[in-house]
């Protein structure tokens, strides 16, 4: 796993292990980010279930302006730092390890682009966008990156976000949502 493009280019990221991590696929990541290329620069970025900070770190190589990160795992916490460390994004970054629904709860920011990359097999897909549409935390030009696996299927229709752009990987699904 790297970062695929932007001024930390190539730079190899720790993953945790455990069976509920699940790393972006580099051509995925690839695939979302340039499905969001025009989006990127000067944004504010949550990256919730951030695993290793992949998505997140990411999007700061290519310009965003800011990144929260959210874990439960300690694990996945330590990772993230170690890879906002590798990458030098110390200063453009949050690291917290804490549940991402309470977090959404509880936080007055709000943000520019939010990835939504929960353990597949979690109820955290529907809950998680409820949480955000409660809270108002995606700004009103902002949107939503979602990542599942085809073989389950969230239900989306009653969280009041819009499914704007839907493409499939292999066995995985991307969805953009707006409000």
């Amino acid at each position: 796993m790297r970062v695929i493009s932007g001024s930390a280019r190539g730079k190899k990221l720790e993953c945790p292990e455990g069976i509920d991590i699940r790393p972006t696929l580099d051509r995925v990541k690839e695939s979302v980010f340039n499905m969001i290329a025009f989006d990127i620069a000067g944004a504010t970025v949550l990256d919730l279930f951030s695993g290793s900070g992949a998505l997140g770190i990411e999007a700061l190589s290519r310009g965003a302006s800011h990144c929260v990160f959210v874990d439960k795992s300690s694990q996945s916490i330590d990772a993230t730092q170690k890879n906002i460390e590798a990458t030098r994004f110390g200063d453009a970054s949050c690291v917290i390890n804490t549940d991402s629904i309470e977090f959404i709860k509880k936080t007055d920011k709000t943000f520019d682009i939010i990835f939504i990359d929960p353990p597949y097999e979690s109820e955290l897909y529907e809950s998680s966008l409820r949480a955000i549409k409660d809270s108002g935390i995606l700004s009103d030009d902002g949107f939503i990156v979602l990542e599942y696996d085809i073989n389950i299927t969230p239900i989306f229709e009653t969280t009041g976000f819009e499914i704007v752009k839907d493409r499939k990987y292999g066995r995985v699904k991307i969805l953009i949502m707006k409000e």
